[in-house]
């Protein structure tokens, strides 16, 4: 196990390969969700340097009614106060269907999904210091 205060930040990627190749969400990206400034930053950077993905921004919204934020792997993370962002291409037709199969994978999203991930993970591993919490960040549902 990581000791919590060795973790510098979490990058959650979760259904990356499906819908339109040139949307996709950042969740954890826009307010009251957004617990990092720098974090966020350097996923946009990121996005902008390359693969200038359209945000779907309506999907982090506390108002969503899918509450998409609060269904990910990012959140127990997010709740202790450890940066984190999900990259997400959202829900599809299939989602959770016997019809969800890999052969429906969009694997030129799924790589430009992984390339945004990857730059971002790059940003944050090259600064000298590590992206910092939003102080009083609190997540309410």
């Amino acid at each position: 196990m990581v000791p919590k205060e060795k973790i510098v930040a979490v990058l959650n990627g979760d259904m990356i390969g499906r819908n339109d190749n040139n949307e996709a969400a950042l969740l954890g990206g826009n307010a009251p969700h957004k617990n990092s400034e720098e974090l966020v930053k350097m996923a946009e950077d990121a996005n902008n340097e390359s693969t200038k993905f359209k945000y779907l921004k309506d999907w982090d919204s506390p108002n969503h009614a899918e509450y998409f934020y609060f269904r990910s792997d990012h959140l127990p993370y997010a709740k202790i106060g450890i940066p984190a962002v999900f990259f997400t291409s959202v829900l599809h037709d299939q989602y959770h269907t016997p019809q969800d199969e890999s052969e429906n994978i969009n694997y030129k999203k799924l790589y430009k999904m992984t390339e945004w991930m990857y730059r971002t993970s790059w940003k944050i591993a090259n600064e000298t210091e590590r992206p910092k919490i939003i102080p009083n960040f609190t997540l309410e549902r």
